[in-house]
């Protein structure tokens, strides 16, 4: 098994290389259950944040072996990418690796706890969502892209938050394995199209979009039919696929 530490917690090295045989029965909290399993573990009084990623195809075992690094592998490296860059998200401990007849099989990314709240609960599930919240994000997403920060699933949910006494927020970015990073700003059409996976609900996406768009000093409504175009075409797909 292939194991990477971040050096300050070299010395958890037996906690974290026995987690991919616990995983299923140490207990812990368990974030999600689905195409990819997330729980949070105690060890020595800190909290481990454990992702594991869903067991690959025989096609995907050959790609991540020779080609391509692994979600786990990226999600560790974009971590200290995304923080280089300013962009808040939890500090990454490790990444693993197993194989299974010398070819890559699972991956585990391992974070610190981030103490934010997702967004997608006060965005997505109430009758009435939270435009506070929801303007600034739409800062928070500029700023990412004026540091060249493409995030490959910007969703909703993927941005944790914490509220100040003040009103304000702050924000951790999670999920960001499929992130892509840019010299500078990137292009118009390029932030655009990284916007479409906000959210389907349409009230708050275009109420996002046109956010976005004043922040970026571009036409709203002109700005808000291109995303909805591009919202529509996606959802499309994905009911074709």
């Amino acid at each position: 098994m292939k194991v990477t530490i971040s050096g300050e917690y070299s010395k958890y090295r037996d906690f974290i290389e026995s987690i991919p045989q616990v995983f299923d029965t140490c207990g812990g909290e368990t974030l999600k259950d689905r195409r990819n399993s997330v729980k949070v573990l105690h060890h020595d009084g800190k909290a481990f944040v454990v992702k594991r990623f869903k067991r690959v195809n025989c096609i995907q075992s050959v790609v991540y072996s020779f080609f391509r690094p692994t979600k786990a592998e990226r999600a560790y490296r974009f971590a200290e990418e995304m923080r280089r860059r300013g962009i808040s998200t939890p500090r990454e401990i490790a990444y693993m690796e197993q194989a299974r007849c010398g070819l890559f099989s699972v991956g585990y990314f391992v974070s610190e706890q981030s103490m934010g709240v997702e967004a997608f609960t006060r965005l997505v599930d109430p009758e009435e969502f939270c435009r506070p919240l929801a303007d600034a994000i739409a800062g928070y997403v500029v700023f990412m892209h004026s540091r060249g920060v493409l995030h490959g699933d910007l969703n909703s949910a993927n941005f944790l938050f914490v509220e100040d006494s003040k009103g304000g927020y702050k924000f951790d970015v999670i999920d960001t394995n499929r992130s892509h990073f840019c010299d500078g700003m990137p292009t118009d059409e390029q932030c655009l199209e990284n916007l479409k996976r906000f959210t389907h609900r349409r009230d708050l996406y275009e109420y996002f979009i046109r956010q976005y768009a004043i922040r970026r000093g571009w036409d709203a409504n002109a700005t808000v039919e291109k995303a909805v175009k591009l919202l529509e075409r996606f959802e499309n797909r994905k009911i074709k696929l």
